[in-house]
């Protein structure tokens, strides 16, 4: 894990049938950019997703942002660009969550910090 005084980092992980990646830039403790993608790996019926999470260190809230679906199937990835200002807790550690969701429910997921 890194302290949010670093300027730059990255997150990624796989779990069986998604994989995913989020790189951090301009990073501080109100605000990050944010690039990633997210990809389907298995013909299973189910769409996949990535979120970003993040943890106040003085206060261990943990925000989990909103997620980034890929519902075209098999092989399909999903990219994007985005940033997150938190109003009242810091972003002293963040990371990626990458799962296989049936609805809005997690099959299987997996989880990394930059």
């Amino acid at each position: 894990m890194t302290n949010a005084s670093a300027a730059s980092g990255g997150a990624a992980c796989s779990v069986t049938g998604a994989s995913g990646s989020l790189t951090f830039t301009n990073w501080t403790a109100r605000h990050v950019d944010i690039s990633g993608w997210v990809k389907d790996t298995a013909a299973d019926g189910h769409h996949v997703a990535i979120r970003l999470f993040s943890v106040d260190a003085g206060t261990s809230w943990v925000t989990d942002w909103p997620w980034h679906s890929e519902y075209r199937g098999n092989g399909a990835t999903t990219s994007f660009s985005t940033y997150a200002s938190p109003s009242g807790d810091d972003l002293d550690i963040i990371g990626a969550e990458v799962a296989v969701m049936e609805g809005d429910k997690i099959v299987r997921s997996c989880s990394d910090s930059a």
